[in-house]
């Protein structure tokens, strides 16, 4: 007769997941970066918004719907991202799903010229990786939803020469490209 303790302890967990779950919710948080802990896949951010609000959104690459949108955000970087969002204690968590905005406060637009290297697929597009003629490599993010439309994608074969319009950024110390424009 120990099978009673067995089904009450599972009934307890089922209901104690059901509790946990239901405080958690879905979304969007918007605001500037006041802080980044790096962690093994990614980093947390320190999100405030316009009221004052503190959120620590979790972006990792595995977490994220589409792991080629990953973007490293800096300090002082304005962020819109959407998740669940749950409280750990008294601080607001958000486990990021989606970057949905990321306007860097260094951000610069460039026009890039160089061979590619490799072409690495990715859902909606690929990233390439550029060597310039003044020979620096960066890694271009190339997709449609980036240029705008399908009449404007281009699919580019290693070995090819190519002049690129976009925003410049840093993830780590690599040099990035989201490409809004293929000018050749």
């Amino acid at each position: 007769m120990k099978l009673f303790p067995l089904k009450k302890s599972i009934l307890s967990l089922i209901i104690l997941s059901i509790l946990s779950c239901s405080s958690v919710k879905t979304a969007t948080v918007n605001g500037k970066v006041s802080a980044i802990q790096k962690g093994k896949d990614g980093y947390t951010a320190t999100i405030e918004n316009t009221k004052g609000r503190i959120y620590f959104g979790t972006i990792s690459i595995p977490n994220l719907s589409n792991p080629q949108l990953f973007k490293q955000a800096e300090i002082g970087d304005t962020i819109t991202v959407k998740g669940e969002v749950w409280k750990m204690e008294k601080e607001k968590q958000i486990t990021v799903r989606e970057i949905l905005e990321l306007k860097q406060k260094n951000s610069a637009e460039a026009k890039i010229t160089g061979i590619v290297q490799s072409v690495e697929k990715g859902k909606d597009g690929y990233t390439a990786k550029i060597k310039t003629t003044e020979g620096s490599i960066y890694f271009a993010v190339i997709s449609i939803p980036n240029l705008g439309s399908t009449n404007k994608y281009r699919q580019f074969e290693m070995g090819e020469n190519v002049t690129l319009f976009g925003e410049i950024w840093k993830m780590g110390d690599d040099n990035r490209i989201t490409v809004r424009k293929i000018l050749d």
